[in-house]
């Protein structure tokens, strides 16, 4: 077993050594090729943490919507309470409208960022979407 163990590193080393013959000066790397695929390396960075930027606050926008559709239903919904019912309605309504409001200005920061800050924003406004809906489920509960 030792002996096949040497021969296959004098094969590795064999080969090594033609491959690095071969590549020789040719494959010398410059300054300017390692600024260039920096460059590279950089801008593909920042395309991707732009894509990434634009499908969150997609993603976030159609929750606020969806969320806002709902939060109109629950209004309709209030119209017919009665007196102790309107207004332990009206101030959960106020809590949700506090907390949509928090998310909607958050969004706003959101879409005026760089790619560099987005990242940093993102939890609070995950934070921010999650208080609307709980404060949605909670004034819901009191019309089921």
């Amino acid at each position: 077993m030792r002996c096949d163990g040497l021969r296959c590193l004098f094969w590795l080393v064999l080969v090594f050594g033609l491959a690095c013959f071969a590549y020789g000066e040719e494959g010398k790397v410059t300054g300017g090729d390692v600024k260039r695929e920096a460059g590279e390396t950089l801008d593909a960075a920042k395309k991707y943490a732009l894509q990434q930027k634009a499908e969150y606050q997609k993603k976030i926008e159609q929750e606020l919507a969806e969320l806002g559709d709902k939060i109109a239903s629950l209004k309709e919904k209030a119209a017919n309470a009665t007196d102790e019912s309107l207004r332990v309605m009206r101030e959960k309504m106020a809590d949700l409208r506090e907390r949509q409001a928090t998310a909607e200005k958050k969004l706003a920061e959101v879409k005026s960022t760089t790619y560099q800050a987005w990242m940093e924003m993102r939890d609070g406004m995950d934070k921010a979407v999650s208080e609307v809906k709980k404060a949605y489920e909670s004034a819901s509960k009191l019309f089921k």
